[in-house]
């Protein structure tokens, strides 16, 4: 580590260099602007020279009167005065050691007025400071006006979007909710039931149903199961949960799931066997008997769970809706009302909104600005954060919806709450353990890649130098 002692000392030296390179650079633009009319002087000399070529051939002419007031020492005088006019005391600053050298720039900033614990900001031009903050962290991933508005547009369309067309899963008609529209497109792939349908997917699904029995379908051993509900109850039929339970159900003959009983209200977490003499089934057979399962039970009256929604009878706790009821029996409540997987596809229109309108943005935005190809949008901090707003706008529309809907459970969006925490645990991630090392590497990258330009320039500068014949030019002097 640098010592604080040493950071003074730099300090001084840096401002000492950065005024000998202005005052240089200076005298340059000064030579250069002098130079600019050599070819005017050029012009006049020859004038001159043309004169004077006049004088000599008429010179048997003159007479000792006519250069009485001639003075032969005027003409170096005039070039004296002229090389005063712009020259100035050339100052060497020497290092036989850092100390001495050290004094030697102190001395010097004194003399000509400068601070020695000025910041380093002080010695960048105005480019090198808005060079720098171009290339800040920050500013690579800081919002613009049109970042915001795409944010902003597609929150708000996809809050539309969960309002008029995702709604609630059915008309409500009476009670507490009633008058309460459905959703259109949950009442339209409702439409479809294969028990009385007679195509070719109804004929696979009943093939299906007869092929696929497994033990998680048994309706006897879990309390409060019924034809309705057993497929609440049981984690084997939950479109994502059934991948892990239902398995292991049909591979050992047991029904996982949760009993319910009326009186009390509680749900309980079972695993029971079905049949003592069932026979193990090997783990592929399981997985297709699973999914053939699923695929005979998606487009029934009352269809297949939401997903994870199961998990909510261990909840045995007030709800946040009815004090009278807990969030487990507001779950079994939700599903019995229609509450199933297809509606849950309709609610995924909500987050489908915004991932295809930012997405497309990202894209076009990166590939436009002439970016790296490879993007990678969900790791990208900024295009995350984007995403992320989007869909907090869209989840506190949500909200709001429920709270128009007097509080109705129906009128929450699952996917939309999902897709809001698929974007904000990797971003609470990056807040609290992955943003220090990410500056960190972004500043090593700038680091390293300024560090070769300098060795390349460096590398030119020494080659060009030693071809030259120009005379040596020492850094540190004026």
């Amino acid at each position: 580590m640098i010592s604080d002692h040493l950071v003074i000392e730099l300090r001084a030296v840096l401002q000492v260099q950065n005024q000998i390179l202005r005052q240089f650079d200076q005298a340059v633009s000064e030579t250069e602007e002098k130079l600019s009319d050599v070819s005017q002087q050029a012009q006049q000399i020859a004038e001159l020279e043309k004169l004077m070529a006049e004088i000599e051939s008429s010179i048997d002419w003159l007479e000792e009167e006519d250069l009485n007031d001639f003075e032969a020492y005027e003409i170096l005088q005039l070039y004296e005065r002229r090389q005063a006019s712009v020259s100035q005391e050339l100052v060497k600053i020497g290092f036989k050691d850092w100390n001495s050298f050290v004094r030697q720039c102190q001395n010097y900033c004194l003399q000509e007025g400068l601070e020695p614990l000025a910041p380093y900001e002080a010695m960048l031009t105005e480019k090198d400071l808005q060079k720098l903050k171009d290339e800040s962290y920050n500013a690579q991933f800081k919002w613009d006006k049109w970042d915001y508005i795409f944010v902003g547009a597609s929150g708000v369309l996809a809050a539309l979007t969960d309002f008029l067309v995702v709604r609630i899963p059915a008309s409500i008609n009476s009670g507490q909710y009633a008058g309460q529209l459905g959703s259109p497109l949950t009442a339209w792939l409702k439409q479809y039931n294969m028990n009385n349908a007679n195509d070719w997917f109804a004929q696979w699904a009943k093939e299906l149903e007869k092929t696929c029995k497994t033990p998680y379908d048994n309706q006897s051993l879990l309390g409060g199961m019924s034809p309705n509900s057993h497929r609440f109850q049981s984690l084997g039929h939950d479109p994502v949960l059934g991948f892990v339970f239902g398995v292991l159900d049909i591979m050992k003959g047991t029904i996982t799931g949760f009993s319910y009983d009326k009186l009390t209200g509680n749900h309980l977490f079972v695993n029971a066997v079905v049949r003592p003499d069932y026979e193990p089934v090997g783990l592929i057979e399981a997985f297709l008997k699973h999914l053939g399962h699923l695929v005979s039970d998606v487009a029934t009256p009352q269809g297949l769970p939401v997903p994870f929604m199961s998990l909510f009878q261990g909840l045995n706790i007030n709800s946040f809706w009815k004090e009278d009821r807990t969030i487990a029996e507001t779950a079994r409540r939700m599903y019995l009302d229609g509450y199933d997987f297809r509606h849950f596809l309709v609610s995924g229109i909500t987050p489908g909104v915004i991932e295809m309108i930012l997405r497309a943005y990202m894209m076009l935005r990166h590939y436009s600005e002439g970016k790296e190809t490879n993007l990678s949008i969900n790791s990208h901090p900024k295009y995350r954060s984007m995403l992320l707003a989007a869909h907090t706008i869209a989840a506190l529309g949500n909200a709001g919806k429920i709270a128009l809907m007097q509080n109705n459970p129906l009128a929450i969006n699952p996917a939309q709450w999902l897709a809001l925490l698929r974007y904000l645990i990797p971003s609470v991630k990056y807040w609290l353990f992955d943003q220090h090392r990410f500056r960190l590497e972004h500043q090593n990258k700038i680091n390293e890649e300024g560090w070769n330009n300098l060795l390349n320039n460096s590398d030119a500068l020494l080659e060009v130098v030693c071809k030259s014949e120009s005379s040596l030019i020492q850094l540190g002097t004026i």
